[in-house]
């Protein structure tokens, strides 16, 4: 009996989560409310926030199986590793997750800034995805040193933390504006990442 409550509770949240997404991409996030969600859902808006607790979780909701799946393209990426070129490996690793980010621009706010959820599974899953990222960065790094690509009187960690604080400066640049497209986000990552690598 628990069993059917249960189904149509999974069914409900799928389905106030395709229409998120698909109100989201037709009109983006500040333009949507959960009123509308709801009405569109054809649930009560209630019944939204049983599942969500607010709708920066929903928006999260909506994202972090594209995220997921960009992390598990990136963690084969790194158990397929080869070559030296520590700059043209570390930015082809990174340009996807660039590009997701300039695709989904309203989605980045709440990445950058993900003190804005309220918990919930969506909260914990989008940590567990910036973990993951940190360490296939680690695993890159390792193997780069390793190739004698990156010198070894450098940290893994003081290395990994670098690129990172590097793509978060790029990723809030698309947010801000200072850059408007996925290209000059490569771009620039690849230019700072340059400086930096040589030491």
């Amino acid at each position: 009996m628990a069993a059917r409550p249960q189904k149509r509770s999974r069914i409900t949240r799928e389905k106030i989560l395709a229409v998120a997404r698909t109100l989201f991409d037709a009109d983006g996030y500040e333009n949507v409310s959960v009123d509308e969600i709801a009405r569109s859902a054809g649930v009560a808006k209630g019944t939204v926030f049983v599942h969500f607790p607010d709708k920066a979780s929903l928006l999260t909701a909506v994202r972090i199986s594209e995220l997921e799946e960009l992390l598990d393209q990136t963690k084969t990426r790194v158990r397929q590793l080869e070559g030296t070129d520590a700059l043209d490996i570390i930015t082809d690793l990174l340009t996807p997750w660039l590009a997701l980010f300039a695709a989904h621009r309203d989605f980045t706010r709440i990445f950058l800034n993900q003190s804005e959820l309220r918990g919930g599974s969506s909260a914990l899953r989008l940590y567990e995805v910036c973990l993951g990222l940190d360490t296939a960065l680690q695993e890159t790094v390792s193997y780069l040193i390793s190739a004698r690509a990156l010198t070894r009187s450098v940290s893994v960690n003081v290395y990994t933390q670098g690129i990172l604080a590097f793509f978060y400066h790029v990723v809030t640049g698309l947010y801000s504006g200072a850059t408007s497209s996925s290209d000059d986000q490569k771009w620039l990552l690849r230019a700072l990442l340059a400086r930096w690598l040589k030491k």
